[in-house]
């Protein structure tokens, strides 16, 4: 993984960054998968924490800090919502 310097950083976990997502397993310990930041916003659609599959972003009553992510190695195609309170920022040296 790459460190992104990010001339313009809204936030603390903006684009470029990589994120720790918890990933529900039936049967077994949840697992979280390392996803990297493709953008943040304020909103208040977002993937409920753990993430279950196939799940569709939900409307909540409140706006809150949110980062656009996709999930290395597994579908780096399908770009989903998740709240920044529910990630843990993964430090690249």
């Amino acid at each position: 993984m790459s460190k992104f310097t990010g001339a313009r950083r809204r936030n603390d976990i903006d684009f470029g960054d990589y994120v720790k997502i918890e990933m529900l397993r039936y049967g077994a310990p949840n697992e979280f998968y390392v996803h990297k930041v493709v953008g943040s916003l304020e909103s208040n659609t977002w993937v409920d924490v753990p993430v279950r599959w196939p799940e569709e972003e939900k409307i909540h009553n409140k706006m809150e800090k949110v980062l656009n992510v996709i999930c290395c190695g597994v579908d780096e195609t399908k770009v989903y919502r998740v709240r920044e309170s529910d990630c843990v920022k993964v430090e690249v040296d």
